[in-house]
């Protein structure tokens, strides 16, 4: 489907190969802060899926749409950099929007706590991973696997100017 949706391959393997790391750092979460597995938690990992796919699609498109249109001697770190910082908002404003909506849930006691708190962590921390992953991981992966990589070249190890651009 991310394919189809992309229609781009390098793309679509970005976004498909960031998922299990998502999915692995919403589990390394829900031990930090004690969220149990039950299934009511782990369905919290399976409603995120689409926004966590939908938050890397936006951002590996723009990133692509980009390095597309920019000319064979362009600066590809600058230009990644550029996309990401045009779509960084939206992304972090889908996922404050959504933590926000859980906040009453996160208040809830008694069986109605006990059932679907465990629900809100697991998609908020879901989601925060997935933000994470597209801020800090798709940018640096993005620039390599479109032909960032070159010998002599500026190298994008760590994401680490798109914080402050």
């Amino acid at each position: 489907m991310i394919v189809i949706m992309l229609m781009n391959l390098r793309s679509s393997l970005v976004v498909a190969g960031l998922l299990p790391l998502i999915v692995l750092m919403c589990f390394i979460g829900m031990k930090l802060f004690r969220v149990d597995a039950n299934i009511v938690a782990l369905s919290g990992i399976a409603i995120a899926i689409g926004t966590m796919v939908d938050m890397c699609v936006i951002l590996t498109e723009n990133i692509y749409r980009h390095l597309s249109r920019s000319g064979p001697g362009a600066d590809r770190l600058r230009i990644v950099l550029t996309a990401t910082a045009e779509v960084r908002g939206a992304v972090i404003t889908a996922v404050l929007t959504t933590v926000v909506s859980f906040l009453p849930v996160f208040t809830m006691e008694a069986a109605a706590g006990k059932l679907f708190r465990p629900l809100a962590f697991t998609k908020t921390i879901a989601l925060i991973a997935a933000a994470l992953v597209a801020l800090w991981v798709i940018p640096p992966l993005a620039h390599t696997i479109y032909g960032g990589w070159k010998k002599g070249g500026r190298r994008a190890w760590i994401f680490y100017e798109g914080l402050l651009y």
